[in-house]
């Protein structure tokens, strides 16, 4: 015990060492081509995030108290400590003819040039009733809260930057919310199995030990945590709180009949190799993940892997002490849902199995691997409303970039590759240097298309705001587009990439996610085969029999292949996030036959009799498991108040797989077992 409190402060302490990572990198591969592209682009323009600020008004902003007031926005935004640049839609100075005129302090003098630029560009947006106008923001840190400060007016935010940004604040809201009240909800369906609130809480004190050490050793090891690793402390909550249900529920059963002593000697002798072995299971399944092609991936796998493993040590050494030390009192009520089970066990099993294979089955073709940083969010979040008003007035949400380098970069011919270019997309906004020279041209001075010779471009570029070092860079001769797709999905992303000439380089964070989903799926196979391989030769070892080995892997094989269909059917899109709980389906749900088939084994060896062994394996697992599969299911079930879609998403994974593969192993496991064994003892 003394131990125990050293290592819990020790972990304790690495809690606050630990940092929040907020970006997209972990939706990326190792050694992905457009992050290459991306980070070559990095070299020339200060920053690919950029935030998207979109200003409503309730009265026309080409009067001239509207135009103050964008004015007005414009410093506040330039005096926020962290935005490098702004991009306003009204300049400090205009072009006027062939000069500049300096509008920063918005007159009647000044007032209709000022408004004529507006007018002719086309700046302001119309939508509703309502006007707007948009500035674009380049920041250096976050500035989303300071910028809500500052502007006074409706406003609304989209970008990549903002998309980042927001996550953070959701990382904070779910690391001090989730993990206590998944706690508490395992701790409801535990009592409901145990009876009691003292042993409910030495069920769940192992696995709450987990999640502390596993958060201490991230503090004192990597120190950051992310959308994905966040997941690791969740994870040995609710599956590290496995063993100890069964240990204590074991335990109250064996009381009956012996002292403390012996009933925790029993205990070990008819659960104790299960118990190890469920959670060396749990541990291959994460650890399975570690092959697909993503360092956050690999990480959050690892991290889970040494949960499990930690609340498995708390379980086998500190759990026992406890009991010994303590007084509870063993329940004998029957439950009236194990009954219920056990009158399947049979060919009801058999018939009820292919019942539910042939309903999920035709799901697995519509399963979807389209999966983008808008389908993080929820409808009801901030960041979903932000964007989609932003996308319906402005046509603009997360930008995707087109970066090129050349000799040619202020010559015309050039010039007009990149604005049919432009010109050749569908439902895309896109923003170039080149816009912007032609608008100048066109609507300030009256001449059409691109200036017809450099001598021309020359001019022009000592005319317009200082803000085309954003979309091209003289001293390196490179240049980027912004792209701003009205829909972020694999037809307009491949749709820009193949119009796109030769010289210009796609890129962009949903290029990045949209690479990672199109090697997911058979990087997800092979983890899957390697997860059902890895239990399949730890549950042989173990039992040393091929036929009782391939029985014990059928349940969660069969729930597998239900929990795809069941994606397809709900439209649950195949994410690097999702991708995780194949995997962790297989350990997990191995549990359940596991302990079955290892009460099995031991009931056998004392009654000699198969039939009545089946019997008492089920009489003395079926609310254990049962109890566990819902604590699982209800205890991720905690994710729903995430305000992310992706955790909405694992929580129907979760009921789904563990429902079943529960039921399998309660009906169809005991069905094939009496079986495969008619030539054991007792027959």
């Amino acid at each position: 015990m003394v131990f125990l409190m050293i290592i819990n402060v020790t972990f304790f302490i690495g809690l606050f060492r630990i940092k929040l990572k907020a970006d997209f990198s972990l939706f990326k591969l190792e050694n992905s081509k457009y992050e290459k592209i991306l980070n070559e682009m990095e070299k020339d323009f200060s920053s690919e995030n950029q935030l998207n600020l979109l200003v409503e008004f309730d009265f026309n902003p080409l009067s001239l108290e509207g135009l103050k007031k964008i004015r007005e926005l414009n410093e506040k935004l330039e005096g926020i400590d962290g935005i490098g640049k702004v991009v306003s839609p009204l300049p400090k100075e205009i072009p006027v003819g062939f000069r500049k005129v300096n509008i920063s302090n918005i007159t009647e003098e000044n007032f209709k040039l000022a408004r004529s630029f507006l007018e002719k560009l086309n700046t302001v947006l119309k939508n509703d009733g309502k006007y707007y106008v948009m500035f674009y923001i380049f920041p250096e840190k976050k500035v989303v809260s300071e910028i809500d400060k500052v502007i006074n007016i409706p406003h609304y935010f989209a970008g990549s930057a903002y998309l980042q940004e927001k996550i953070y604040d959701y990382l904070l809201l779910i690391i001090f919310t989730i993990p206590p009240i998944a706690i508490l909800t395992i701790f409801i369906v535990f009592k409901w199995r145990l009876g009691g609130i003292k042993p409910t809480l030495f069920s769940v004190f192992p696995a709450g030990m987990g999640a502390l050490w596993t958060l201490g050793f991230i503090g004192w090891t990597v120190k950051e945590i992310s959308i994905l690793t966040i997941l690791a402390p969740i994870f040995t909550i609710i599956m590290g709180s496995a063993d100890g249900l069964h240990f204590v529920s074991h335990f109250m059963d064996n009381k009956e009949k012996n002292d403390k002593f012996g009933a925790l000697r029993e205990t070990f002798r008819s659960t104790g190799v299960a118990m190890i072995l469920t959670t060396i299971t749990t541990v291959a399944g994460f650890l399975s993940l570690v092959i697909i092609d993503s360092r956050s991936l690999a990480q959050m796998g690892k991290f889970s892997a040494l949960g499990v493993t930690f609340a498995g040590i708390a379980t086998w050494f500190f759990l026992p002490v406890v009991l010994l030390k303590s007084d509870i009192t063993p329940r004998k009520e029957k439950s009236r849902i194990s009954v219920m089970f056990k009158n399947f066990i049979g060919r009801k099993s058999v018939i009820f199995t292919i019942f539910i294979l042939l309903v999920f089955l035709p799901g697995m073709y519509f399963v979807d691997n389209n999966f983008y940083m808008l389908d993080l969010y929820k409808e009801y979040t901030s960041v979903k409303k932000n964007v989609d008003v932003v996308s319906k007035v402005a046509g603009v949400s997360v930008p995707v970039y087109g970066y090129f380098k050349t000799n040619d970069l202020l010559l015309p011919d050039f010039a007009d590759k990149i604005l049919n270019f432009e010109k050749s997309l569908s439902n895309v906004k896109a923003v170039s240097f080149y816009d912007i020279m032609k608008n100048i041209n066109e609507k300030v001075l009256g001449q059409k298309g691109y200036p017809k010779n450099i001598f021309q471009v020359k001019v022009l570029l000592n005319l317009i705001p200082p803000i085309y070092d954003n979309f091209i860079n003289l001293e390196s001769l490179s240049g980027r587009i912004l792209i701003f797709p009205k829909e972020i999905n694999n037809e307009i992303l491949t749709d820009i990439e193949k119009k796109a000439p030769s010289s210009v380089k796609i890129t962009g964070t949903p290029y990045i996610m949209k690479e990672m989903n199109e090697v997911l799926v058979p990087q997800q196979i092979k983890s899957l085969l390697l997860a059902v391989l890895l239990v399949f030769l730890i549950v042989l070892i173990r039992l040393k029999n091929l036929k009782e080995s391939f029985i014990s892997i059928l349940p969660i094989s069969l729930s597998l292949l239900v929990m795809f269909g069941f994606m397809g059917y709900f439209n649950i899109k195949l994410s690097i996030i999702t991708a995780t709980m194949g995997s962790i389906v297989v350990g997990v749900g191995i549990d359940y036959a596991i302990h079955f088939i290892e009460s099995y084994n031991y009931y056998l060896k004392i009654l000699k009799n198969k039939k009545l062994a089946i019997e008492k394996s089920f009489d003395v697992t079926s609310k254990p498991i049962l109890a566990n599969a819902l604590g699982l299911a209800i205890g991720l079930s905690v994710l729903l108040l995430s305000p992310l879609k992706i955790h909405e998403y694992l929580v129907g994974i979760m009921w789904v797989s563990m429902i079943t593969s529960s039921i399998f192993s309660l009906t169809l496991l005991p069905t094939l077992l009496f079986i495969a064994n008619s030539d054991r003892n007792g027959v």
